[in-house]
């Protein structure tokens, strides 16, 4: 009697591991995990306001197609529904309209642990004295299926990756 008591304490045992297994590890991967990664730079081009009441128009959009990749590392689709474009200037923040370059249409549906490139536009109404500085920075706030929220930082330059200082190694 003592040796059936043994083995259901170690296939309970076995079973809580599984499932703290499943509920701390697995499930996790299966939660919303967007990243967002700048390729390439933004074109800034500030025009005349439609109002004419001392503004102009700053539009900020991808020199490149695709030059934004979106990257799904969950094990379930996500997808990129709409986002908000927020603008950093020296007296605050400005909330502008956003749209996409090309054929770039809502929604960017993301595959399992996969990739997708996309070309965003935002559009600012910005005072008629403001200058685009070399290192305009911007927000966008993405929106997925599920109502999660992804905040990305972008600037107007693409960033630099540092080239590794020794040269790769051959295989023998």
């Amino acid at each position: 009697m003592g040796s059936s008591i043994d083995i259901e304490i170690l296939l309970s045992g076995a079973s809580f591991l599984f499932t703290a297994y499943f509920w701390c590890i697995q499930a996790r991967r299966e939660r919303p995990n967007l990243r967002f990664h700048q390729l390439s730079e933004f074109r800034a081009v500030c025009r005349r306001h439609p109002s004419g009441k001392e503004l102009k128009r700053l539009c900020i959009q991808q020199i490149d197609t695709g030059g934004v990749l979106i990257v799904n590392h969950s094990t379930r689709q996500n997808s990129v529904i709409a986002f908000e474009c927020f603008l950093h200037t020296p007296k605050g923040l400005i909330q502008g309209d956003w749209g996409y370059s090309g054929e770039d249409k809502p929604p960017w549906n993301v595959a399992p642990e996969s990739t997708v490139a996309f070309s965003p536009a935002c559009c600012f109404d910005v005072p008629e004295d403001y200058e685009v500085p070399d290192n305009l920075e911007f927000r966008i706030q993405f929106l997925t299926a599920s109502g999660k929220g992804f905040s990305q930082r972008f600037t107007k330059q693409a960033p630099r990756f540092p080239a590794r200082s020794q040269a790769p190694r051959q295989a023998a």
